[in-house]
């Protein structure tokens, strides 16, 4: 089949090699009137959310050119015939050469049928600047445009399936084309016809591939009237589709028949307009027809020949004729490569100025990581106005542009000329055009970036609520500016290290980087951009600047730790992240003159480097897996429930996902060493290879494991995949198909945990259950190495070293052990901890070995056994460690799904602390107010001073359980606590020698000391009271018995005379202390009683409970006097009244410490800034002061007094925002710092190294 086009090969435009940048893509409809009423509202409303929802690509038309009449006559013919034909395959694919009309084909068929009255989409792609991700939602939105019919429907998909921004193609193709399509098959009178124009300029091969994908398989399941003209050079991927049988294929061939008699019409047509205007002046003996037919020839059937010398011709304005001659005498040497040089020759004088004006403009428009209009690159290169324009108006037979519209160039063989001629003074040198960029980038950010580039006049708001700010944005940060912020770090990246740039990049990193966040905050791209950014400048400057590199490295984490707020509000550049940072961050303190200065902070105590750099807890989704890409800016995680998303590894979200597939727990995920696929291993025990760009699912196994899945790696080399199953078995896949590789490889007798490859990919090493270690020759799939049989428990973990000599195994017996690859000998045994070694893995230099377990975090000096492990975390929740590729952080893993990301440069070697890493079970006050007793889950006592916060006495370990109640002696000088170890035990302060009490056989939840006798009174799980002589430590009288269920707080009276006690029988009671006789029953309560408390004076009662209410009870007659009192939101866990008896302070699992007024029952005032749940709470003798112990591990003092702070604000902790008390925005404080700030009326924090204060100078 041959075609003809009436002029250039319009839609073969390149503008970028280089595939990075958003989707950029010519779109055209058709607004078709068709008579549809909108029932819910108007389709120019449904149009617009639409737009937003599915943000379809679009750049104007661009003059595209139609067939000249009477030209591809049998060709468009067939293609009608096509396009309205029954029994034909609804994809047409139309393959050719460069130069041979496809896009002038396209461009035809697609006017034509708009013309009269179809429905059309037509997308015309550009190289480098087209993305395939979007092209499904472009033909959506371009169809409900076009097409009225089919936009509620498409709408109606969306809201039924949620947000699409992480949807694969395969979704995207299903829910915006397939199903809206059904859903109108039935009003589809006419074809409707979708153009795909130059598919081999969309993405590159490999991004385009599931692209191709998912339309080979989607589209022939449509209704047979929606049809597809695909048009594209014939590359492999795009000729893929010519062999199947639902797909219509037409080759055009410039030396086709057509072709060699379409080429000449058109230089006739052409070049006879130009005479007929009288803008190209013949004389009256001239050889025209000669002219033509010479010119005909040496075009050759070519289109793109034919097109370059008529514009080159049609653009000169003085002497038309004279160029004409020059191509007529020259025709019979003017290939295409010396056509461009004809072109070039006449367009510009090449002197030194006008030569390297040319070779950055358009080194621009090649090397471009977007699409740039004359304004971008005029902006970029720091031209005066018009010079861009008036280049490229000498040059039009070979660009085309229009003012505010992308350049292109109207053909790649362009590009192709000019970086391969020699010694010619256009030629583009890829090297030093790549590199110019790279220095006009960082030249115009230090002339244009500064600080608060838009004016903004407060950081007390979100970006959002800024009312003129894309005003200022549009008169501040131009788009060649956000182009640059966006791209030079991808220009960076293509070029090799050289001091010169590093200078530059030094002056960048110390003078803008700062403005830098907030150009990108401002548009929107902060999370996008920064970790990616960064990332690869670490990685193209290496450590040959030590310093430059530590700065880097800084910025990396403080862009990561402070994403959120500066994502969300500008200004918190210099209002949190600067006065949050500054203590231990380098780039914070270099920036500090522009620190915000209405308030300071206040370090009390030693603030120590903070080893953790982020924390992501994602309670819904449940992270069980995780695995960094090769070079570091993403990261893949395996859910709970069968997804699998990537994400962002610097801003951790969600770049690609959820991508369903699996049925269960996703057990384990990995990226190919190329970073383009991922693999997923799950308990539905199947595996699953998916493209890591797109999403889409690319194969899934075929003949699965027969029980779960636990490991699956990629060899070093990408040509295997090896998986670990329950069912004892290693299998072997082929990456590219998914097919197995032989049998199942056999040789444990229990589940593989952990499989892992040696570097040169020819072994695999296996640990399992059966406390084995195997290591297997992959060719020969038999076994090189084992069993090695030291562990003796569950071998959950094994990894080659990166030199391959050496193995590393954590197992369930709580050793790593480190072996000899040759000879299968035991080089080192590390004990790691009492049990439970869950990951184990080398830095990628090999030099240190991280574990996490049950023990928490360590790390270990692979080479000197003798250093002692550094310490990162206690948690004993770790199930997973692994370090990024660049070694210089890690991220964990908990069974409590929290990930957290580590300074893997940081820990501490392994010390005795003051600080406990427990719950604050409870808390008592001593009677003086100079210490405080707190009893703590992991069952030691410790007595802190309360003027300095200093740990003075303790831990005391002797107990073998939670320490839930503590108490002090009238006199000061005992401590007494009640343990789930079933004791009561008496310290003697301050040296912490104690007597035991035993005789409870449960938990013991309560102690109180007699205020006038020395007893001690407990009350325990076996439902029993307790009295004790201090003395002789026999009981006083017989058990108080009575209640039915645990007894869990108990106190005397003021005069000693009677105990209340409070019981998850749900009732209050009180005794005789002496007698041990019940005195009465109090009941109120709905549910269980967890705390009781006598008023100073002895005549009212208070008791919280589990129903989230407190109750106040008169004492002598038991009768209610105020409650239950409503307005905790969780259990009521701790009840104290205030020394005057006034009013009563209570604790909940809501994180809250109240006041309440004890004669109302009103509330008097909430304190929020425990971040778990309040255990305990108790006043100090002065009635000002009180503390109380969280589940946090913190023990807070707080005073009733006025803050000395003007400023009201309080800490929100779902997003950790400090506001004011209309809801403005002070500062952020990261996750790890939340615990550590002392809100309102907070004077100290104990039971941690240091605790922050906020110092207001204005607002």
């Amino acid at each position: 089949m041959s075609f003809h086009q009436s002029g250039p090969n319009a839609s073969a435009y390149i503008g970028t090699l280089n595939d990075v940048g958003g989707s950029q893509y010519n779109v055209t409809g058709n607004n078709n009137t068709i008579n549809y009423i909108e029932r819910e509202e108007t389709h120019q409303g449904l149009i617009g959310r639409l737009k937003n929802t599915l943000n379809p690509s679009h750049l104007p038309g661009d003059g595209r050119p139609e067939c000249l009449e009477n030209t591809r006559v049998q060709t468009l013919q067939n293609i009608y015939k096509w396009i309205s034909g029954m029994g034909y395959p609804n994809i047409l694919l139309l393959t050719g050469g460069a130069g041979t009309g496809k896009s002038t084909i396209a461009t035809t068929v697609a006017e034509t049928r708009r013309r009269s009255g179809h429905p059309v989409c037509h997308l015309f792609f550009i190289r480098g600047k087209s993305d395939p991700s979007t092209v499904i939602r472009t033909i959506s939105y371009n169809l409900a445009v076009s097409y009225p019919p089919i936009a509620r429907f498409i709408d109606e998909e969306v809201k039924r399936s949620g947000e699409l921004s992480s949807a694969t193609l395969k979704s995207e193709f299903d829910i915006l084309l397939r199903k809206p399509l059904s859903s109108i098959s039935s009003e589809i009178s006419h074809p409707i016809l979708v153009v795909l124009d130059a598919i081999d300029e969309c993405g590159t091969p490999h991004s385009r591939q599931v692209l191709l994908n998912v339309l080979r398989d989607g589209i022939p399941s449509l209704h047979s009237a929606i049809r597809f003209v695909i048009t594209g050079r014939p590359e492999e991927d795009i000729l893929s589709l010519a062999s199947l049988p639902n797909v219509h294929h037409s080759i055009l061939n410039q030396q086709s028949e057509e072709s060699m008699h379409d080429v000449p019409e058109y230089i006739e047509y052409e070049l006879g307009k130009l005479r007929s205007s009288n803008m190209l002046r013949v004389p009256s003996d001239w050889s025209w027809d000669e002219s033509l037919r010479i010119l005909s020839q040496a075009a050759n059937g070519l289109f793109i020949w034919a097109s370059t010398a008529v514009k080159f011709i049609q653009e000169e304005d003085l002497n038309r004729l004279g160029r004409l001659e020059e191509l007529v005498s020259n025709a019979s040497s003017l290939d295409l490569n010396n056509l461009y040089i004809t072109v070039l020759e006449n367009a510009l004088r090449w002197n030194e100025y006008a030569s390297k004006l040319f070779k950055n403009v358009f080194s621009l428009i090649f090397f471009s990581k977007s699409s740039l209009s004359i304004q971008d690159i005029t902006g970029i290169l720091g031209l005066q106005a018009d010079t861009t324009s008036n280049l490229l108006s000498r040059l039009r037979s070979l660009v085309s542009f229009e003012e505010g519209q992308s350049i292109k160039i109207h053909h790649t063989s362009f590009y192709d000329y000019l970086v391969s001629c020699v010694d010619e003074r256009w030629r583009i040198d890829v090297d030093v055009g790549k590199t110019s960029i790279v220095n006009n980038c960082f030249d115009r950010m230090g002339e244009l970036l500064r600080y608060n580039i838009c004016g903004l006049e407060t950081s007390l708001i979100f970006n959002k609520d800024v009312p003129d700010l894309d005003e200022r944005i549009e008169k501040n940060i131009p788009s060649f500016l956000k182009y640059i912020c966006c791209n030079w770090f991808n220009h960076l990246r293509d070029v090799p290290y050289s001091l010169e740039l590093c200078e530059q990049l030094k002056s960048f990193a110390y003078h803008r980087l700062l403005s830098w966040f907030e150009v990108l905050s401002l548009t929107k791209t902060f999370s996008n951009h920064v970790g990616t950014a960064l990332l690869y400048t670490i990685q193209w400057a290496g450590n040959i600047d030590k310093d430059l590199t530590i700065f880097l490295r800084d910025s990396l984490r403080q862009a990561s730790v402070f994403s959120d707020p500066i994502s969300e509000s500008t200004l918190h550049i210099y209002t949190s992240f600067l006065r949050v940072a500054i203590e231990g961050s380098v780039v914070a303190r270099h920036y500090s003159q522009y620190a915000h200065k209405g308030f300071w902070i206040e370090y009390v105590g030693e603030k120590p480097h903070n080893d953790c750099i982020k924390v992501i807890d994602d309670d819904d989704c449940r992270v069980v897996s995780v695995s960094f890409s090769p070079d570091g800016t993403r990261v893949v995680c395996g859910y709970y429930k069968g997804a699998v998303c990537i994400l962002d590894s610097a801003s951790w979200r969600t770049i690609v996902g959820p991508l369903v597939g699996h049925e269960d727990y996703v057990s384990s995920v990995t990226f190919s060493p190329d970073g383009r696929y991922i693999v997923s291993g799950s308990e539905d025990c199947t595996i699953i290879k998916w493209d890591a760009i797109s999403g889409d699912l690319i194969w899934k196994s075929s003949k699965p494991h027969t029980d779960k899945v636990r490991s699956v790696v990629f060899s070093p080399d990408g040509k295997s995949i090896a998986s670990g199953s329950d069912d004892c078995t290693i299998r072997l896949w082929n990456p590219e198909n998914g097919e197995q590789y032989g049998d199942p490889i056999q040789g444990h007798t229990w589940s593989v945990y952990s499989i892992a490859f040696s570097p040169d990919s020819l072994y695999l090493v296996s640990g399992s259950r059966d406390e084995t270690v195997i290591v297997w020759d992959v060719t020969s799939r038999k076994v090189k190495l084992g069993s090695l049989e030291e562990h003796e428990d569950d071998i959950n973990a094994v990894e080659f070293s990166p030199g391959g000599d050496i193995i590393v195994s954590g197992s369930d017996d709580g050793t790593i052990r480190v072996w000899d690859v040759v000879t299968g000998e035991v080089k080192r045994v590390i004990m790691a901890g009492d049990k439970y070694v869950r990951s184990v893995t080398f830095s990628p230099d090999g030099m240190r070995i991280l574990a996490g377990g049950k023990f928490g975090i360590k790390m270990w000096d692979a080479v000197d056994s003798t250093a002692a492990p550094k310490k990162f975390s206690e948690d004993s929740n770790i199930l997973y460690v692994l370090f990024a590729p660049d070694g210089f952080s890690f991220v964990s893993l908990s069974n409590e799904c929290e990930i957290r990301v580590w300074d893997a440069l940081g820990g501490e070697e392994t010390t005795k602390s003051d600080y406990q890493q427990a719950c604050i079970e409870t808390i008592a006050v001593s009677p003086s107010g100079l210490l405080i007793a707190s009893g703590m889950s992991n069952g030691s006592v410790c007595l802190w001073n309360t003027l300095s916060g200093k740990l003075i006495s303790g831990p005391w370990n002797e107990h073998g359980g939670r320490v839930y109640s503590v108490s002090f002696s009238p006199d000061e000088r005992f401590v007494a606590s009640g343990s789930s170890d079933n004791t009561v035990k008496l310290w003697n302060i301050p040296n912490g020698d104690y007597i035991m009490f035993k005789g409870h056989t449960g938990d013991v939840y309560s102690v109180a000391f007699s205020p006038s006798n020395p007893h001690i009174a407990s009350g325990s799980r076996d439902k029993s009271i307790r009295i004790w002589n201090i003395d002789s430590g026999e009981m006083v009288v017989r058990p108080l018995t009575g209640h039915t269920s645990r007894v869990m707080s108990i106190c005397y009276s003021p005069d000693g005379t009677k105990i209340v006690s409070g019981s998850w029988d749900d009732t209050v009671r009180i005794w005789n202390s002496e007698t041990g006789q019940l005195i009465s029953t109090l009941t109120g309560h709905s549910s269980r009683v967890n705390s009781v408390a006598y008023s100073s004076d002895g005549s009212r009662i208070v008791s919280g409970s589990y129903d989230n209410t407190i109750i106040l009870w008169d004492a002598e007659s038991g009768q209610v006097v105020y409650g239950p009192i409503t307005g905790h939101l969780d259990w009521v866990n701790s009840v104290c009244f205030l020394p005057d008896g006034n009013r009563v302070i209570s604790g909940s699992n809501d994180r809250s410490v109240r006041i309440w007024d004890a004669s109302t029952g009103n509330l008097c005032r909430s304190f929020n800034g425990h971040m778990d749940y309040v255990n305990s709470v108790c006043f100090f003798p002065d009635g000002i002061h009180f503390a109380s112990g969280s589940r946090d591990g913190t023990i807070r003092i707080w005073t009733l007094e006025n803050d000395t702070n003007d400023v009201i604000w309080h800490l929100r902790h779902e997003d950790g925002w400090v506001v004011s008390e209309n809801g403005e925005l002070i500062m952020w404080i990261p996750p790890d710092l939340r615990s550590h700030l002392c809100i309102m009326n907070n004077t100290r924090i104990l039971n941690l190294p240091f605790h922050m204060k906020l110092h207001f100078i204005t607002l």
